[in-house]
């Protein structure tokens, strides 16, 4: 499978590096520290995929950071498009069908994540307010978008 290296959402100014992820002791997909910088969970599919979700997510921001591009995700609506450039150069489009916000204790997490099923991309970051007793967002915004034939 050729991994993703970048995604950008033209009409939204968002443009990262995409690096592979994998999980942390928690169980929860890990992050690149850097806002800036997006990982693509690498257990899952890919852009190049026949099915399945390619995930990617991105802190919304971070201490010592500044806000990420991933922070613009919330503003997409239906129709825009987000392409993802793999490692052999090749960029596939998609185009947004729904931008959701979902408690991160309720998120939908074997749906997002799923390897089987038409395949689409999804996008997640931090959304909501933020809980500083508990030192995260409430929520999560994610995007679902579909290929671009």
């Amino acid at each position: 499978m050729v991994p993703p290296v970048s995604v950008s959402v033209p009409s939204a100014g968002v443009e990262v590096p995409v690096v592979p992820v994998a999980v942390d002791t928690g169980g929860f997909m890990e992050l690149p520290v850097d806002p800036a910088v997006a990982g693509w969970y690498r257990y899952g599919s890919g852009p190049s995929s026949p099915e399945g979700n390619t995930v990617i997510s991105a802190h919304v921001d971070a201490p010592d950071y500044p806000i990420g591009p991933f922070s613009r995700l919330r503003d997409l609506t239906a129709g825009d498009v987000v392409q993802v450039t793999d490692g052999a150069g090749a960029t596939h489009a998609y185009s947004v069908t729904d931008v959701v916000y979902h408690r991160k204790t309720e998120l939908p997490v074997a749906e997002l994540f799923s390897r089987t099923g038409e395949p689409a991309l999804v996008l997640i970051t931090c959304g909501g307010e933020y809980d500083p007793s508990v030192g995260r967002y409430e929520e999560n915004v994610v995007v679902t978008a579909t290929p671009v034939p």
